[in-house]
């Protein structure tokens, strides 16, 4: 059962993912301010509608995520502002949405990127290197960056944001419905 503490909360959501999207659009960054702004409204509802089991709960889907994730981040993977997204996502709805909203964004992460691919006609040579480094890291015995976009240009990066807005959006249709 997903928690949603308070029914105004769905507005929170949609807010933090439009405002975020603008600002990765236009800056390539989530800005702190908008991350942990929303964490902050997201602490405090929970903690005025539900008291100290609110606000543990809260404290519990911002922290989740950013344990999960940050392996991700390490890897360069993933970007911080990224993590943090799903953390206020987190502190506003709850752990277990933000882990609805993680699975549903890399679902759609995977189906972008493959449109991405496909558009780009270079699958067979982004998957050979993404072979290729799975290969170094168990030859290697250690996870080690995922270096072949980095200082490439604009032309070769994701943002997230795009994947993350309706994998969101879909985890929150999911937990509307029930």
């Amino acid at each position: 059962r997903i928690i949603i503490f308070h029914k105004g909360i769905k507005k929170e959501i949609v807010i933090l993912l439009a405002i975020s999207l603008v600002c990765d659009i236009r800056t390539k960054k989530i800005k702190n301010y908008i991350t942990l702004s929303f964490a902050g409204i997201g602490l405090i509802t929970n903690f005025i509608c539900n008291g100290f089991k609110g606000a543990t709960l809260s404290l519990l889907g911002w922290f989740g995520p950013v344990a999960i994730l940050f392996i991700l981040h390490v890897l360069k993977m993933l970007g911080a502002g990224d993590i943090k997204l799903f953390a206020a996502i987190g502190a506003i709805m709850g752990f277990k949405f933000a882990m609805y909203a993680i699975f549903f964004s890399f679902l759609a992460g995977g189906i972008i990127g493959i449109a991405y691919l496909a558009l780009r006609k270079n699958f067979r040579e982004r998957f050979k290197y993404f072979i290729d480094y799975l290969k170094s890291c168990l030859l290697a015995h250690r996870l080690t960056e995922y270096k072949d976009f980095v200082n490439k240009g604009d032309k070769d990066s994701f943002r997230f944001t795009f994947a993350a807005v309706p994998g969101t959006l879909a985890a929150l249709i999911c937990a509307l419905v029930k």
